[in-house]
């Protein structure tokens, strides 16, 4: 089949190559074949091609070469597994996954994928399951909002105008909270389109003297973090999530075993100096979840939650949609149309 893979890490126009023959899934029995008609571009894609935790990765079974990146399919139901209940082949469909997506194939655990939006197109649909996974488990999982619980929360949410950064926005302010963002100038119309309640022009600003006494910070960019802290309120049970976390930086600096022993310390000490504070602090990353898309689909069929995209992009061009994403000028995000 037709995929874009590496089988080493370095720059994106060294190593990203087509090839057509590339194997077909394998389907268990509660799989599903999609035939994949759009992707997307995450910055993770871009790190892990750069080598980023490659080696925790690799140790850990979670990564093998040659790698088929991208995290976001948008397709149709080809065939299913023999235990598969929820989908039948010609369904339309979407999911989040670990990696595999920019392939004409992806098989996945039907417990990934939801019915895609009635009223997005491919592209459009490709756009959501990776970010607004990675948003749901920070939000959700971890910190515990809901619609009944996220009502009149103060939730910080850096870098509105990124891919996560758009749609936590959008979740939040359709479970009611109140929502304060941080972008660039050219950024700030779309973000308070939005819905968030108050937008910094860091540019102009330092959130860090605008923005207090805050109930969530959703840390999606770790070198905010001393600042995100500071915004929290204290004894007070407020709560930091970050899905970047110094992790791989410890294990590129001591090597896999010590850099997981110190990332552990480093967590720890942290928890135990917001605790003393009254407060929560957590990492995260994205977990498959496929009965959160359906709940997602329902909220952009109603109108309250819409795709960001940036650009669009060709397979064959996937190099240059990944050094768009290097540049962190994105407005939202860069999609992979996959149509033969």
């Amino acid at each position: 089949m037709k995929a874009v893979l590496f089988e080493e890490f370095g720059p994106a126009d060294k190593v990203l190559r087509i090839v057509r023959d590339a194997p077909e899934p394998v389907l268990g029995d509660s799989d599903i074949l999609i035939e994949v008609k759009a992707t997307s571009v995450n910055p993770i894609d871009c790190a892990v091609r750069s080598g980023y935790g490659s080696a925790f990765f690799l140790r850990n079974g979670l990564m093998r070469m040659p790698l088929i990146p991208g995290r976001d399919i948008a397709g149709i139901v080809n065939r299913v597994g023999e235990k598969v209940t929820k989908f039948k082949p010609g369904d339309a469909v979407y999911a989040g996954v670990p990696n595999f997506a920019t392939a004409a194939l992806a098989g996945v655990n039907e417990d990934w994928v939801a019915s895609k939006p009635t009223n997005l197109t491919f592209a459009e649909a490709a756009a959501l399951p990776y970010a607004a996974l990675t948003a749901w488990t920070a939000l959700v999982d971890v910190v515990g909002l809901s619609p009944e619980t996220a009502r009149g929360k103060r939730i910080i949410i850096p870098r509105g105008a990124g891919g996560v950064g758009s749609f936590a926005i959008q979740l939040m302010k359709a479970w009611g909270a109140h929502v304060a963002s941080i972008c660039s100038t050219r950024n700030v119309e779309l973000v308070k389109s939005l819905g968030a309640d108050v937008v910094v022009d860091y540019t102009k600003d330092d959130f860090a003297d605008l923005l207090q006494e805050y109930d969530v910070a959703f840390d999606t960019a770790f070198d905010t973090e001393e600042k995100l802290l500071g915004a929290l309120k204290t004894n007070a049970g407020a709560h930091y999530v970050s899905i970047v976390t110094p992790r791989f930086q410890f294990i590129d600096k001591y090597g896999l075993d010590e850099g997981q022993k110190h990332g552990d310390a480093f967590l720890a000490q942290r928890k135990a100096e917001q605790e003393a504070l009254g407060r929560r602090y957590d990492w995260c990353f994205m977990r498959p979840n496929g009965e959160a898309l359906a709940i997602i689909a329902k909220l952009v069929e109603a109108g309250q939650i819409r795709p960001v995209i940036d650009s669009v992009y060709t397979m064959e061009n996937l190099a240059e949609a990944h050094q768009r994403c290097e540049t962190k000028q994105a407005r939202g995000k860069i999609v992979i149309d996959v149509t033969p």
